[in-house]
């Protein structure tokens, strides 16, 4: 009995600390988890014995394992990822891209991605759905980026931002490859999900789906 209360506890704990970090009220969980409210209340006040179907979307939702959702040590309140860390790989013609990270911020998905543009190249991306936008910061080298008809350069250490729900394009008038930074921001509607891409996406919600998601964006 003490294990079964322990366990209940460490997930009502988990979960708890999961929707909070996420921006969600107890109502917007349960309706994107597809899981009755009163389930949820029951399983953040440590009185739930849930069933492996509400652990499995609890867990798919979060991009966490079962286990730590039931471990009494808490998942640690930062992520890491050092350089060089392989990420999933979408590259295309003239972007070499790997996906890093991806997270749900309130109604948003926020994708991560550490790209290299090859010296002379082009590439042109298809629109990533209504609202998408993407946020550019070379790390060195200089780029071409932006929506077709609007693309301006930017050096090393320069900023950009832009809508990309319309086709925009990626190049590098230099002779060294472009690294940059890439974050994806989608609006993500309680069915969810992310538009394609012919350059960087994330999707951390489970690696599994991000590998299908960058296999569809090829």
């Amino acid at each position: 009995m003490a294990d079964a209360a322990q366990r209940a506890a460490a997930l009502a704990r988990n979960v708890r600390r999961l929707r909070d970090s996420h921006g969600l009220s107890l109502a917007q969980l349960a309706e994107r988890c597809a899981i009755a409210k009163t389930t949820l209340f029951k399983i953040e006040s440590g009185r739930a014995n849930p069933t492996l179907d509400t652990l499995l979307a609890l867990a798919d939702y979060f991009s966490v394992a079962i286990g730590d959702l039931l471990g009494a040590e808490e998942i640690s309140p930062i992520d890491i990822v050092r350089a060089h860390s392989e990420g999933i790989d979408i590259s295309g013609t003239a972007v070499s891209a790997a996906l890093i990270r991806s997270m749900v911020v309130g109604s948003t998905l926020v994708e991560v991605v550490d790209v290299a543009i090859h010296p002379g190249l082009w590439e042109t991306s298809v629109s990533h759905g209504g609202g998408a936008r993407e946020h550019v910061l070379v790390r060195r080298g200089r780029a071409i980026v932006g929506p077709v008809g609007f693309e301006v350069e930017l050096d090393t250490g320069d900023y950009a931002t832009y809508l990309s729900d319309r086709p925009h394009r990626w190049g590098n008038p230099g002779r060294q490859d472009a690294l940059l930074w890439v974050i994806h921001t989608f609006p993500r509607s309680d069915q969810a999900s992310s538009g394609g891409s012919g350059v960087p996406r994330v999707s951390r919600l489970s690696r599994s789906e991000a590998t299908a998601a960058s296999s569809k964006r090829k």
